[in-house]
């Protein structure tokens, strides 16, 4: 048997009816590759999409998911004395809110305000709410409800203090952030809170100069963008400003807080003896019209505008005894709140005399020593109105007498010597019908009718005080006219305004309204005035050590129903020292004081008790008036846990202030809950705290007053 050897290759067989691969491929190749391009066309169309037409919109929606705007408020400017005293400062706290979306896991931003919030894990925000709410002192619900409301950012608790703060840090919550804010405190507690006023929980003016300069005090706010991190924590970067906040402006009062303190001294003194429904008092340097005091009472402290028990609750939370009891302390609030001084009104009575005589005297209508008739205490001037009465049955007096036994009559004979129009005009010019241009809230500019619609009985009312109305200001002012040689005055409350960098923004210089007298004629009526202290109705004001003083007693009938009560009335006295260049003018008020008292009584006692405090001051304590160093400033204090001034200090123990810094001493009080009052010989930066009372360790009650005394070490 022969072998052959093929020498040619044999065709391909198809395997059970397939094609041969070499064809199926160069079949669907084209296909493929058309399928690829248009995949990656749709890719690039996507990218196009979402890079081009949709960019802005996708990065809205992550800078959502990873950033939150912060408001920032700025520190509020601060509050001085004419001495530099601090009166309202601003402190650095924390505050604690959160971020509600944490709490809602299927939370979507949509266009606009529109966004879908989903269902809440409520089992996740019963446990953070469960641990927040022993340490905020709310109930857990009250804490459920902030952490489940639909919004972006809700505060749990404003102004937190360090202690909260840091319990609540070490609980390290998501969802939970703290924003630093300055908290407003008032160093000296109620003294002149109706003047200095107070601030909300949001630092608005509400009273007084805080309200009146609230656009001054309070600055610009800023805002901060926050990034989160990987676990959605805040990373607050001060650097990451939108916004750069603007602190308000300081400013320097012509209040002296020691002065103030003689004054409401003496007004609980008056409240104690005579019972009246208000005291209130007012003085001023005649010369340039400063405003050195100011004080009524009831008062309030505007650290605690309202009991704790109230605070972080709504009205539907209060039972019914509370909700009671809460009206009676609004109530009481409120009329702690009134600035007498300014805003009432009243008919002057006998100080009124003090202003017709000089002006008779002005225009030479009657003269020193003339003798006027008092026709025994009454006279019947018509027989269509009631007589004219004096308290006492005078006969003949001499022009300084009807004023220094404050005869009704005698002023009466004097005011209707003069025209009328010529009255008017002069008591228009001491200021009487008009505001006194403090630029204070509430002020009222009094009432007087023009003479074309007087009556019989007008303008002989008019002379003694009846048928006008004024305020204890105005009155206060139309005297100082007196005492600086016939200048009316503006008064002044704010003396210059700085910067946050204590650089000088604007200075409020002594203003006259007008010359209402003759230098001689306010000279004459000085030296008449002074017989009032010492012969006539206000014995009971004359000064110790000899000072001599001038002034006038007051007691206005009260109208009541359309008829004047003669058991009713304003107990009044204005009086001025040293009397040869006075630099002191006082007005003390009592509304409605206990019997049948005058203000030779009731109101000379108390202008004398403030008259020989603000002497002994001035004995003791040499004219420090200066422009204040307002560049200490307890707004650069930081807020950290670790801060100098809040490193041991335990709240009820009065803490170890020796050798500090004065910042760090103030914060270490406040902290503690005390009242700081410091005393030293200038102001710097650089001083050092040398001798404290009480001492370190002793029990602290709050608001009692811790004394520092500072100077250079």
């Amino acid at each position: 048997m022969s072998l052959r050897f093929a020498t040619e290759p044999r065709a391909s067989r198809r395997l059970l009816g397939r094609q041969d691969p070499q064809d199926l491929l160069g079949r669907r190749m084209p296909w493929i590759m058309g399928g690829m391009a248009f995949w990656a066309l749709c890719i690039l169309l996507r990218l196009f999409w979402l890079q081009g037409v949709e960019h802005k919109r996708y990065h809205a929606k992550a800078e959502q998911q990873h950033t939150t705007v912060v408001p920032i408020p700025p520190i509020r400017g601060e509050l001085r004395d004419r001495r530099g005293e601090p009166l309202a400062i601003s402190i650095k706290v924390e505050s604690l809110f959160a971020d509600p979306r944490v709490f809602y896991p299927d939370y979507k931003p949509a266009k606009g305000e529109e966004r879908h919030w989903g269902e809440p894990d409520r089992r996740a925000a019963s446990e953070v709410a469960a641990k927040l709410a022993p340490i905020l002192e709310q109930t857990r619900g009250q804490v459920l409800e902030k952490l489940l409301r639909k919004k972006t950012f809700v505060y749990l608790e404003r102004h937190l203090p360090p202690i909260k703060t840091a319990a609540v840090r070490a609980l390290n919550l998501d969802g939970i952030e703290f924003q630093p804010e300055s908290r407003r405190f008032y160093p000296r507690g109620s003294l002149a809170a109706q003047i200095i006023g107070f601030t909300n929980i949001d630092g608005l003016g509400q009273l007084g100069i805080e309200q009146t300069y609230d656009k001054q005090l309070a600055g610009l706010k800023g805002e901060l963008i926050a990034p989160r991190d990987a676990h959605g924590k805040l990373l607050i970067l001060q650097e990451n400003y939108s916004q750069v906040p603007v602190n308000g402006a300081s400013l320097q009062l012509s209040l002296d807080a020691s002065i103030q303190h003689i004054v409401e001294d003496a007004l609980e003194e008056g409240v104690r003896l005579s019972r009246p429904r208000t005291a209130y008092a007012v003085v001023v340097d005649p010369q340039t019209g400063e405003i050195l005091a100011m004080a009524g009472t009831p008062t309030f402290d505007p650290n605690h505008i309202l009991p704790k028990k109230f605070l972080n609750r709504g009205e539907a939370e209060l039972s019914a005894g509370e909700r009671e009891e809460l009206r009676r302390e609004l109530e009481r609030q409120k009329a702690a709140r009134k600035v007498h001084p300014v805003e009432d009104v009243y008919e002057p009575g006998s100080t009124m005399k003090i202003f017709t005589a000089a002006i008779a005297l002005e225009e030479r209508k009657v003269h020193l020593g003339e003798r006027i008739d008092c026709l025994a205490g009454r006279w019947l001037y018509s027989p269509k109105v009631p007589p004219i009465t004096d308290t006492h049955r005078h006969g003949v007096l001499t022009f300084e007498e009807v004023l220094w036994q404050s005869s009704n009559i005698g002023a009466a004979k004097m005011g209707i010597r003069l025209d009328p129009a010529v009255h008017y005009q002069y008591l228009r010019k001491f200021g009487f019908g008009d505001a006194t241009g403090l630029n204070f809230p509430g002020e009222s500019p009094g009432r007087m009718i023009a003479p074309d619609r007087w009556s019989v009985p007008t303008q002989y009312t008019f002379s003694y005080g009846y048928g006008l109305s004024t305020t204890p200001l105005q009155i206060l002012m139309a005297g100082c006219a007196l005492a600086n040689g016939g200048k009316l005055m503006q008064p002044i409350l704010v003396q210059r305004i700085y910067n946050d960098k204590g650089l000088l923004l604007k200075e409020f210089k002594p203003t006259v309204r007008g010359q209402v007298l003759s230098e001689e004629t306010a000279n004459l009526m000085k030296e008449t005035l002074k017989g009032v202290l010492t012969q006539g109705t206000g014995k009971r004001a004359r000064l110790d050590n000899g000072v001599e003083a001038f002034g006038k007693t007051g007691t206005s009938r009260k109208l009541i129903d359309g008829k004047y009560d003669p058991k009713r009335h304003f107990a009044s006295f204005m009086g001025f020292f040293p009397a040869d260049k006075p630099q002191y003018g006082v007005l003390v008020m009592l509304d409605d004081p206990a019997g049948d008292t005058t203000g030779g009584d009731v109101a000379a006692p108390l202008f004398k008790r403030i008259g020989d405090g603000i002497l002994r001051f001035r004995q003791t304590t040499p004219d420090l008036d200066r422009e204040a160093d307002l560049k200490l400033s307890l707004r650069d204090w930081p807020v950290s846990e670790t801060d100098e001034a809040a490193v041991h200090v335990e709240r009820g123990r009065v803490p170890d202030l020796k050798g500090l810094s004065l910042k760090a001493a103030i914060h270490r009080v406040v902290l503690v809950g005390g009242t700081p009052r410091v005393e030293s010989s200038a102001g710097t930066t650089a001083m050092r705290v040398l001798s404290q009372s009480p001492e370190p360790g002793a029990p602290l009650e709050p608001g009692t007053v811790v004394k520092i005394k500072a100077g250079m070490p």
